[in-house]
């Protein structure tokens, strides 16, 4: 590479880290984040939904103050943190094409992108999974002493999100199917290592007993709802467009034709096939059969990173093409979702604009926080609604005094659940915001008596983009009522 892409890779990098920063401290929460920062709020070893990690990522950098900023800057802190890294091991241990290649194949992506401006537990995933890959490649060809560095990654990572057990399968299968490093399983620091994950990973098995295998059981009903082709074209299309078309070639192609020649090619390089066709392998199949939403395969490109990074660098001057055209697309991208969230050009609406994610709850921070400032004998009534978001943007934005929630009747267990005996609520009353203009069917035999307060409009551009209405509802009756 010459001296100028160098100063070109700084450039993006460095506008990249400004962008995000303008992002997120000029739009609102969009309703899962709002939940976790719910989870910051009520720390535990587990919840239902995940694994505790991105709870106290978010309350480490809430202590200053929570506010939209502070609940996502732990993203993109995480993100620098892995560009830097790239940069380095890359350079270290193959060359410094490819360390630009791997912290600019991060960094300016639409997948990744997404992770820096949007806090979920996607985010520690990425990032103590690509870690873990890190250290055990050292550990691997440069020293045993990685191992244990390599394992404390390797845990938060399955703690952050339990799809890192899928290139966690990878890692540690490199030691058994390469035979030169069969050595490696009679080095009591590999076990160390397994045994620091198992013990990080600990907490949330303990949670998970305490609490009849909530997790289980609630993950379990996921992975088993039936898909269509439609869906699994929808899936894999939606992966090759947010991780960028080249970026997707060597992750969910590459390795497949690597495999069945594996003995012609390095062994480092071996290690990284390794760890992307693991979850790769898992992913695909899965999804023949499983409705998936595009962020749950990520972990196949925590590994396939480094095969694209490897591969471009080792052989610049006959690919520098692909690697400008993936890297224009995805920083087209990026702008593109920018801009649209903020000056909105694009023909689409409702569901297909995927930046009114920002905008369709903010009644809660406009109309209904007018609405309570001018009827003050309704703040001592605790809001419900049907779902976890619209209790979780109440909670984040308006913070009222008896905390939001959902009864969770025909739907399924939150982290409220667990918060909140559906005993202490029989024979209050309450305020029940919902997404529309009529009341829930599901929920009248439950109250004595339902009354229309008003209705509220999110509105974008002057353009109503959802309706909402306030009840009050009185003498809730109990979820037995019906038992």
């Amino acid at each position: 590479m010459n001296k100028n892409f160098k100063i070109l890779f700084y450039i993006i990098s460095i506008s990249l880290v400004i962008l995000r920063l303008l992002f997120i401290g000029n739009t609102l929460l969009i309703d899962d984040e709002a939940y976790y920062a719910m989870y910051a709020r009520h720390l535990s070893w587990g919840y239902i939904d995940h694994g505790p990690v991105i709870g106290y990522l978010i309350y480490l950098f809430t202590i200053i103050g929570e506010n939209s900023f502070t609940v996502r800057l732990s993203a993109l802190v995480l993100l620098i943190i892995l560009t830097v890294v790239l940069y380095n091991f890359g350079k270290q241990h193959f060359n410094k094409n490819t360390g630009i290649i791997m912290s600019l194949g991060i960094s300016a992506n639409m997948l990744f992108h997404t992770n820096s401006v949007v806090v979920t537990p996607d985010v520690p995933l990425a990032f103590f999974t690509i870690m873990a890959i890190i250290y055990y490649y050292k550990a691997y060809f440069i020293h045993g002493k990685y191992f244990y560095i390599g394992g404390l990654f390797l845990g938060l990572a399955i703690l952050s999100k339990v799809s890192a057990l899928f290139p966690a399968v990878g890692i540690m299968l490199f030691p058994f199917i390469n035979s030169s490093k069969r050595h490696i399983l009679f080095d009591l620091r590999f076990y160390g290592s397994l045994l620091i994950a198992l013990i990080l990973f600990m907490p949330f098995i303990i949670w998970n007993l305490q609490n009849d295998l909530a997790f289980v059981r609630y993950q379990g009903s996921h992975i088993t709802e039936g898909g269509s082709w439609s869906e699994f074209t929808g899936l894999w299309a939606g992966l090759f467009v947010t991780a960028g078309p080249i970026l997707f070639y060597y992750s969910a192609v590459k390795p497949f034709l690597l495999i069945k020649n594996m003995q012609s090619i390095k062994i480092e390089i071996q290690y990284f096939v390794i760890v992307t066709i693991a979850p790769l392998c898992y992913f695909l199949f899965h999804s023949f059969f499983s409705r998936m939403e595009v962020n749950w395969p990520a972990p196949i490109f925590s590994g396939g990173l480094f095969l694209f990074g490897i591969f471009l660098g080792k052989d610049w001057p006959l690919f520098r093409m692909r690697f400008a055209f993936q890297i224009a697309f995805s920083l087209f991208l990026i702008l593109l979702v920018t801009i649209q969230t903020f000056f909105p050009f694009l023909p689409v609406k409702g569901k297909a604009d995927v930046t009114n994610r920002y905008h369709i709850y903010n009644v809660v921070n406009n109309e209904l926080k007018d609405y309570l400032n001018n009827h003050p004998e309704l703040n001592n009534k605790r809001f419900l609604a049907e779902n976890y978001q619209i209790p979780s943007m109440i909670n984040f934005y308006l913070n009222p005094d008896y905390e939001a929630t959902t009864l969770s009747i025909n739907y399924h267990s939150t982290l409220y659940s667990f918060l909140y005996n559906d005993n202490n609520f029989i024979g209050k009353d309450f305020l029940f915001l919902k997404r529309g203009e009529g009341f829930a069917d599901n929920y009248k035999p439950y109250f004595e008596n339902i009354y229309l307060l008003d209705t509220f409009y999110s509105k974008r551009n002057g353009n109503n983009i959802a309706t909402y209405s306030l009840w009050h509802v009185t003498n809730y009756k109990g979820k037995g009522l019906n038992e």
